[in-house]
């Protein structure tokens, strides 16, 4: 698991998932707990990508569908629905499935949104 930890923090130019969501990142490395898995499989506001956003709920167009466009993110949508389907599959355990489509997320986040945390 560690692998995957330094793996997201080895670009400098870069914000790692440590920087980005500090929460979640540590939830990831002591591991997941029930609520956790609830919240990444049904909770988009408080998932990862939610914690991204500053736990505002705009990448979801604050639940308003056609307001997406507008001020929110339709790939990050798609990264916190794939999250939380690895999350209903795996339970617990799904952490290192999680790392591959995190890192993808945060290459998004990137190269997209690097304005929000500024």
């Amino acid at each position: 698991m560690k692998e995957n930890i330094k793996y997201l923090t080895s670009s400098r130019s870069r914000l790692s998932l440590e920087h980005l969501c500090p929460q979640w990142a540590k939830k990831l490395k002591s591991g997941l707990d029930e609520q956790d898995i609830r919240i990444l499989a049904h909770d988009s506001k408080f998932c990862i990508v939610g914690e991204a956003w500053k736990y505002s709920g705009q990448h979801t167009g604050y639940y308003i569908a056609p307001l997406i466009p507008f001020i929110g993110c339709w790939r990050c949508i798609k990264f916190g629905q794939e999250m939380g389907n690895i999350a209903k599959t795996y339970g617990k355990s799904c952490a290192n499935k999680l790392y591959p489509i995190i890192n993808l997320f945060l290459d998004h986040w990137n190269t997209q949104h690097t304005n929000i945390n500024k």
